[in-house]
């Protein structure tokens, strides 16, 4: 099918809200093997909404218009349509009961306001919506399916995997299959050139950079679903022999979960300490559920007499070597592994800057050392980013350079 989305709303069109709701929407739609063939974006004016739902209504098979559902009065999206298709808009006794059962839930008294949420255009299907108040509505208008949905993106998703994915799922002309691999370590031009001449069996391979790492997408369509996986796994695994220790992951899998799931297996934990990412790097560990199986702890040492009385640093170290340096990183790994008892320990130091460095150390350098039974090992690297993408790709080096000691890469 060929699919519209339109997306309605004055703080989308003024740049106060990032349209997230879109790109979410089309890559489902591509996923069911449909044609996503025009985005676009609305004011809050029922004009303009509904001269777009019209030209929509002869461009597309399907349309999927988000926002303008709530309660309030620039809340018009279904008032537009409705005028657009000369439709009659009816309030639905059920929905508005359930509007009304919500508010109970939650302890706040339901809005006159509320109750526009109830009206939908005559003979529309009305979508539940399992999390929030405005319902999701599916109805044909000229000759075009339209499913409108609340713009919050919570909302949004629920009724979309409930109520639009099954029936884009029973339209589908052919069957896709689609494989994500998470690469790390190499920059997006580095990966093309690998990947160049690799055999795909048929799948179809993008690539998009997600700072800080590449992601790769390999999608196959086949009347036949078993050929498509089979061109998808023949592809996935063509481009791993490539790319090797680079590719961490697959699907949603993020860098500190692929490692996590390593330490579990090999029943090991591990221990931080940082200084320039000021708690970033175990953040990102702690936002794996059941880390606490393999995360021993993590010291943010930022100042030289947390390094010496939290890591066990010898002062002349840091006198002779300065705090960002490799002697300095290697001793507060050692002085973590030997405190903590972890299987590993890792230590980064760096010059997150835009101040603070040298011609020698200049803004940038960072020193990643990592603790284990079998001895350390260090790696000096030079980052050009802002201090928040400084911060964020340390503690990414940090998490791979465990990952690939336990690989022995």
């Amino acid at each position: 099918m060929k699919i519209e989305i339109i997306t309605t709303g004055d703080e989308v069109m003024q740049g106060v809200i990032v349209d997230t709701n879109t790109p979410w929407i089309a890559e489902r739609c591509h996923m069911f093997g449909h044609e996503v063939v025009r985005h676009q974006a609305v004011a809050d004016d029922a004009a303009a909404i509904g001269e777009a739902l019209v030209a929509a209504s002869k461009n597309a098979d399907a349309v999927v218009v988000t926002g303008g559902l709530g309660p309030t009065a620039d809340d018009i999206t279904v008032e537009a349509a409705a005028g657009a298709f000369g439709a009659k808009l009816v309030m639905h006794e059920e929905v508005l009961e359930e509007i009304r059962r919500f508010f109970e839930r939650v302890g706040r008294p339901m809005s006159r306001s509320n109750e526009k949420q109830a009206l939908v255009p005559e003979g529309a299907e009305v979508l539940p919506n399992r999390v929030g108040t405005a319902p999701g509505i599916k109805v044909k208008f000229g000759g075009a399916w339209f499913f409108f949905l609340p713009g919050v993106p919570r909302e949004l998703y629920q009724i979309f995997d409930d109520s639009v994915a099954p029936w884009l799922k029973e339209g589908a002309a052919q069957a896709i299959s689609e494989r994500v691999l998470r690469c790390f370590g190499l920059p997006e031009a580095s990966v093309d050139e690998k990947l160049s001449g690799v055999d795909l069996s048929g799948a179809r391979l993008s690539f998009r950079v997600k700072f800080p790492e590449v992601i790769l997408k390999v999608v196959a369509r086949d009347a036949d679903p078993a050929k498509a996986r089979q061109s998808t796994t023949l592809a996935a695994g063509a481009i791993r022999e490539k790319l090797g220790v680079a590719i961490y992951g697959e699907g949603e899998t993020s860098l500190a979960e692929a490692l996590g799931a390593m330490l579990v297996e090999r029943k090991m934990t591990l221990a931080v300490a940082e200084s320039c990412t000021g708690g970033e790097l175990a953040s990102r560990i702690t936002d794996v559920a059941g880390a606490s199986a393999w995360f021993d702890r993590g010291a943010v040492t930022y100042s030289n007499r947390s390094k010496m009385e939290m890591l066990s640093v010898p002062e002349d170290v840091l006198r002779a070597h300065g705090a960002v340096s490799e002697e300095t990183a290697i001793a507060m790994a050692e002085g973590l592994k030997k405190s903590s008892g972890a299987s590993i320990a890792v230590a980064i130091t760096g010059i997150a800057g835009p101040g603070g460095g040298s011609p020698e150390k200049p803004v940038g350098t960072v020193f990643a050392a990592l603790a284990a039974e079998g001895g350390v090992r260090a790696h000096e690297r030079h980052i050009s980013r802002d201090r928040v993408g400084f911060k964020q790709f340390v503690a990414w080096t940090a998490l791979d350079l465990v990952r690939r000691h336990l690989l022995g890469a």
